[in-house]
């Protein structure tokens, strides 16, 4: 990997918080088009897409990590991300943002660590913050957000379908 890519991060917005995450996680980016409705499955869960034969969930960015959520319009983007559940295994979901914005190299000695408490490191996916031209970005462990037990809700909800 090189130094650039290793450092690479696609940020996106959420109402008008800026977010990061690291490139490696990101596989594509598409736009929203239909979904499908799924009965009994979080909130969340919005459904799941077609993307060229391979049927994934669609998740709400928003919902899962606190936020209000809002009207989908043409600006929205699904990131297509590969999420690790604790046995390494890989599962491909997309989860719907306001806005893809662009990948930025951000140098590791540019991003601040959040706060120290315990508490608060085990319960928020906020793994740096960085002043990124002007603007604060949070950077977030994409596989904290969806963590392994909603990975495994997902894999559950995919067998049925």
């Amino acid at each position: 990997m090189t130094e650039s890519l290793s450092n690479a991060y696609l940020t996106f917005l959420l109402n008008d918080e800026k977010f990061a995450v690291h490139i490696n996680s990101v596989q594509e980016i598409v736009e929203l088009n239909l979904f499908t409705k799924v009965p009994n499955t979080p909130d969340y869960m919005l459904g799941i897409i077609n993307l060229r034969g391979k049927v994934l969930p669609l998740l709400d960015t928003r919902l899962k990590l606190g936020l209000q959520p809002s009207e989908r319009n043409s600006r929205n983007r699904v990131l297509i991300l590969d999420i690790k559940d604790g046995e390494e295994r890989t599962t491909q979901i997309g989860a719907i943002v306001d806005v893809a914005k662009e990948v930025v190299t951000i140098e590791p000695d540019k991003i601040q660590k959040p706060t120290d408490h315990d508490v608060y490191k085990r319960s928020t996916p906020v793994t740096g913050i960085v002043n990124y031209q002007g603007d604060i970005t949070l950077i977030i462990d994409i596989n904290k957000v969806f963590a392994s037990e909603d990975v495994n809700v997902l894999v559950n909800s995919e067998s049925v379908m």
